[in-house]
């Protein structure tokens, strides 16, 4: 099924708001155990589920993710170490998530991609919005069918130190799926499932920042709003005492 979206008119409007006041610090009393960070607000959506805030906190080396309201746990990724945290606080335990070489060419399913710019759309601080859709062509014969497995919305060359973190990030989480597949496709594990959810090397930080993106697994997120903001560093570390442990030992190239 080809899927195309629509931007809303209101995300446009808040996003072009919000532009040109996000690269200015915010002002607030710093300590000397702060440190200057980009905040992206997340509105997240997952299939059979209500629509949920997330919080990233974008350091030049780490990344913590929380779900607003939720106080269970929280993610960290440390960019130095190539390691995802992921901090359980009901069985206080961290799963551990190392990096994993992988290469898309041992995909079952080849992907596709389209980048448009979207010509209508307003400018995001002085940048254009492009339209970065990603699909696999699942017809034979003369004319193929196309089934889209990831659109995703972007503004050109903007933060290119947060993209360069967050696509990092992307990268080992998907190495950890990679682990965990037989490469084989089925109706369960179609060509999408690897394309978008396995092998998704988040390439499309290459181009820009996303602000609204979908997923063939009915994920979607918006981006609400990003600001700089000062934090205290403890914020990136992980609970001391807490039990951790990894998910399977298949073979790869684990960074220590």
């Amino acid at each position: 099924m080809k899927r195309k979206l629509l931007i809303p008119l209101f995300l446009l409007l808040a996003v072009q708001a919000f532009s040109f006041e996000a690269l200015a610090k915010t002002s607030q009393d710093t300590t000397k155990d702060d440190q200057e960070v980009y905040q992206l607000s997340y509105i997240e959506r997952e299939h059979g589920t209500d629509a949920y805030e997330i919080t990233m906190l974008v350091s030049d080396r780490f990344i913590r993710i929380d779900e607003v309201g939720e106080d269970s746990g929280f993610i960290i990724y440390d960019d130095k170490k190539k390691i995802i945290y992921s901090v359980g606080h009901q069985d206080k335990s961290i799963l551990v998530i190392h990096q994993y070489e992988f290469s898309v060419d041992k995909s079952p399913a080849k992907a596709n991609v389209e980048y448009l710019q979207l010509a209508d759309a307003p400018t995001v601080s002085d940048k254009n919005i492009y339209n970065y859709r990603v699909y696999v062509n699942t017809g034979a014969g003369v004319v193929d069918k196309e089934e889209t497995c990831t659109e995703i919305q972007l503004v050109e060359d903007i933060l290119p130190d947060v993209r360069r973190i967050l696509q990092n990030y992307q990268k080992v989480v998907s190495g950890q799926q990679v682990k965990m597949v037989d490469n084989k496709i089925t109706e369960m594990q179609t060509s999408c499932f690897y394309v978008d959810q396995i092998y998704n090397t988040g390439a499309y930080y290459e181009k820009g920042l996303p602000i609204q993106e979908w997923h063939s697994n009915e994920h979607s997120k918006m981006l609400k709003t990003y600001l700089k903001i000062s934090v205290d560093s403890r914020k990136f570390k992980i609970p001391e005492g807490y039990r951790q442990f990894s998910i399977g030992d298949a073979p790869g190239i684990p960074v220590q």
